[in-house]
């Protein structure tokens, strides 16, 4: 069922060598979801056909709509059309914000026209490279979609413990952060003193996300752009990238991670 819900059949000429074969294979599905802000249709997403309410609410918490589930007055999820309607008290919409509602992925240049960019997060945490090492092995064995399709990104959230928490596949990396966080946020579960681990490229968007999200440690088997590595020094994030076998790069804030 999972496969099912997931992903589907289709027909394809594969060529290995100088050998051609027509064969079935899978693929990711891409479906589309719309979230209705008080009425009023705030954005369409492109995404994995599931979790649809930690997406939806990660989303909104990542766009600084949604500041704490306790603000949501109803909340409706319909699978088969792929939607959601949300009413959250104290928040009105302007036909200018829905027209922009892609702003939520911010850029480097906005964020650095703030006058003092804060990140609520544990300044103590600290952890050992071999226990990034085993995040990266452990977010990779725990992709099983992945492996089946290779058309999926990978997102975990992981306490200094050692344990990873929450883990979701999406086709979207900004998807992947939003249900992690969504999935935190419905379940109380704090974010300050954990570690977020993705199989994506962090770009400055990404990164915002996670700033937002309060956290203080990002690691991905992928590489970050110049824009996230500037943001990350400026607000106090440690980013790991390149996390392959036994290696990794600290782009930011070395100190966070023990040798």
């Amino acid at each position: 069922m999972f496969v099912e819900e997931k992903g589907t059949e289709v027909n394809l000429t594969r060529i290995e060598g100088n050998k051609r074969e027509e064969i079935s294979d899978l693929v990711s599905r891409e479906t589309i979801f719309t979230i209705l802000l008080n009425k009023k249709k705030l954005v369409t997403l492109n995404c994995s056909p599931e979790k649809y309410k930690y997406l939806g609410l990660g989303f909104l918490y990542t766009s600084g709509i949604l500041q704490k589930k306790e603000d949501i007055i109803s909340l409706d999820i319909n699978e088969k059309q792929s939607l959601m309607d949300i009413k959250i008290k104290g928040v009105s919409l302007t036909s200018e914000d829905i027209v922009n509602s892609n702003l939520w992925i911010g850029s480097y240049q906005q964020l650095e026209e703030q006058k003092e960019i804060s990140l609520s997060s544990d300044t103590s945490l600290k952890i050992s490279s071999h226990l990034v090492y085993f995040f990266i092995s452990e977010m990779q064995e725990r992709a099983n979609f992945f492996k089946l399709t290779g058309g999926v990104h990978s997102c975990a959230l992981a306490d200094k413990q050692g344990s990873i928490i929450l883990f979701t596949e999406d086709i979207s990396r900004y998807n992947t952060i939003d249900k992690i966080l969504g999935e935190a946020l419905v379940n109380n579960i704090t974010t300050e003193d954990k570690i977020i681990l993705t199989s994506c490229r962090i770009t400055s968007g990404i990164l915002k996300k996670i700033i937002i999200g309060k956290l203080s440690i990002v690691i991905s088997r992928a590489a970050p752009t110049d824009l996230a590595i500037k943001l990350a020094e400026k607000v106090g994030i440690t980013l790991v990238g390149f996390v392959r076998g036994e290696r990794m790069n600290i782009y930011t804030h070395p100190q966070r991670i023990e040798v």
